[in-house]
């Protein structure tokens, strides 16, 4: 779920992953390759591609939350995710009740 989230958005699969479930949360740590645009932007529009990390990270977790609470019937209560474009390292917690 989390991979075919990843190639619905940003066109692009994990890597490596790892999930550890911790009482009433999952924790997810992620390497996935950075979209080529926004590495070809980074350096010109710095400002710009960092406003399109946070949309598209609000979009994910949006598509995350959803698929989650459809697919295991629970409700999730939070969800934190950020994504380290210089190691393309990502970690995602998801609580739930």
């Amino acid at each position: 779920m989390y991979t075919q989230i990843s190639q619905e958005i940003f066109n692009v699969g994990v890597n490596t992953q790892k999930i550890d479930i911790i009482d009433n949360k999952i924790l997810i740590l992620a390497q996935s390759k950075r979209m080529p645009a926004l590495d070809a932007l980074s350096e010109e529009y710095k400002e710009l591609v960092m406003s399109l990390d946070a949309a598209l990270s609000t979009k994910y977790k949006k598509m995350l939350k959803q698929k989650v609470e459809l697919l295991f019937d629970i409700q999730v209560t939070s969800l934190f995710r950020d994504y380290d474009p210089a190691t393309e390292n990502s970690c995602t917690v998801i609580c739930f009740k």
